[in-house]
């Protein structure tokens, strides 16, 4: 039944193929004959590709590979895949070898017979990654040119690819700090553009959302504070009426925590001045703190809450205006409804309760007055945050276990318990600002 229908489609194919000859002269080869034979072995191979029967379908692929190589340009990606296959099955080293050159070839061939070489060249150098491990300064100048060609309409695999490489090359002794980081300023800005751009296009945004965490992450142990001042301050003039770029910049220190830099103030008033949002005014209220400036800082915070839009990135913020109005402003209260607020903007992440039994623990001996007893009682409360903290959120259990282990020494003793008349199990309400009941626990 199956070698009916692959006749019955070279027929077709055949039929049409004197028209199709005269359409686009050269396409399916000079002659009528010429295109007869190139439609058939065009739709054999076709049809046995479709079934995955990747050996049979070689015998017609090779043919217009070798004589009508401008039949269609999903020869070659039919045939880099189909050979890609089978190098992985092969367990020949020379034949596997061979079939990696086919696949390297198709990528030259479809560049020299239907252009796109940019974007050929994205996928080659990913190839290269893949099964030419060995010459990474090929598949470095590959990826480099490709991504240099195409620009901001880069994909996000040669991308992530391309900086992987430049990874490797700086590992090798190849390439030097300043040019990575570098390659990862071009990168980043690509991938921030896309997600902007696909923002509304769920399939193809998840590919650039995935490439800018994979890039954050291999970026991550490379560069310093002193790298990015060093490379921001060389490009600050060039670049201090570029919005994206000035965005990208301060996003990067933020994330270094290099926030108290003059180059982050610089980067951070100049882009505020040029778009206020939330990020901007989050990155001016940090620059704030930085300068201890901590009532401007605040309302810069609340400026960036209100602006922003994204409950994520709002949660975020909370937990940051949390942190200050404890640490600098000394409002305990304000700081826990701003952690409370985090935690309901964004469910399931456990760190606004981590916070929030961090001020309890803080606060036990202020609370307690120099009473023992109730100073004991006050590390209740900031344990039972940091059980809800790792209910709530597994990624952060190993820290909230480490904080129960530690402020559980502190509980009071049996006896100690006994003479305040406090029975463990019952209810215990821990006054202070924390106004909190809890349960009665010894150790």
């Amino acid at each position: 039944m199956k070698y009916s229908k692959i006749i019955l489609g070279v027929l077709a194919l055949m039929i049409s193929a004197g028209s199709a000859s005269a359409q686009k002269k050269g396409q399916f080869g000079e002659t009528e004959e010429d295109s007869i034979k190139c439609v058939e072995n065009l739709s054999l191979y076709i049809e046995f590709y479709k079934q995955k029967n990747y050996q049979d379908a070689l015998v017609g692929w090779r043919w217009v590979y070798a004589n009508c190589p401008k039949a269609r340009k999903s020869v070659y990606a039919n045939g880099a895949r189909m050979f890609k296959y089978l190098s992985k099955k092969e367990k020949d080293p020379v034949k596997k070898a061979q079939y990696v050159d086919t696949v390297m070839a198709t990528y030259d061939q479809r560049i020299e017979h239907f252009g796109q070489e940019g974007f050929v060249l994205g996928m080659k150098g990913e190839a290269y990654m893949q099964y030419r491990k060995d010459k990474i300064d090929e598949a470095h100048a590959i990826l480099k040119k490709s991504v240099e060609l195409q620009g901001k309409k880069s994909k996000a695999g040669p991308l992530t690819a391309y900086f992987q490489v430049s990874i490797k090359m700086l590992e090798l002794g190849k390439l030097e700090k300043d040019a990575v980081i570098e390659t990862f300023d071009l990168v980043s800005g690509v991938i921030e553009y896309q997600i902007e751009r696909l923002k509304d296009n769920g399939k193809k945004l998840a590919y650039y959302v995935t490439a800018k965490e994979n890039v954050e992450l291999l970026f991550g142990p490379i560069a310093d504070c002193g790298d990015l001042v060093k490379l921001y301050g060389a490009r600050f003039e060039a670049n201090k009426d570029n919005v994206d770029w000035l965005k990208r910049a301060t996003r990067l220190m933020d994330k270094k925590d290099c926030t108290e830099d003059p180059m982050f103030v610089q980067l951070a008033e100049t882009l505020h001045n040029l778009e206020p949002s939330a990020e901007s005014a989050y990155n001016m209220g940090k620059m704030m703190i930085s300068k201890e400036e901590h009532r401007k800082a605040a309302t810069f915070l609340k400026q960036a809450v209100e602006l922003q839009q994204e409950d994520e990135k709002k949660a975020d913020y909370y937990l940051t205006m949390a942190n200050h109005y404890f640490r600098n402003l000394k409002q305990s209260a304000q700081a826990r409804t701003f952690a409370k607020k985090a935690a309901a903007t964004r469910p399931g992440w456990g760190e606004p309760y981590i916070a929030m039994g961090n001020y309890y623990a803080a606060s036990a001996k202020s609370c307690g007055e120099g009473d023992e007893f109730k100073t004991a009682a006050v590390y209740w409360v900031a344990v039972d945050k940091f059980k809800k903290a790792k209910s709530v959120d597994t990624n952060i259990t190993g820290e909230a276990n480490k904080k129960i282990a530690t402020w559980s020494k502190y509980f009071p003793a049996t006896k100690e318990a006994f003479m305040y008349n406090a029975i463990e199990g019952e209810s215990y309400t821990v006054e202070c600002w924390i106004n909190e009941t809890t349960t009665i626990r010894v150790q």
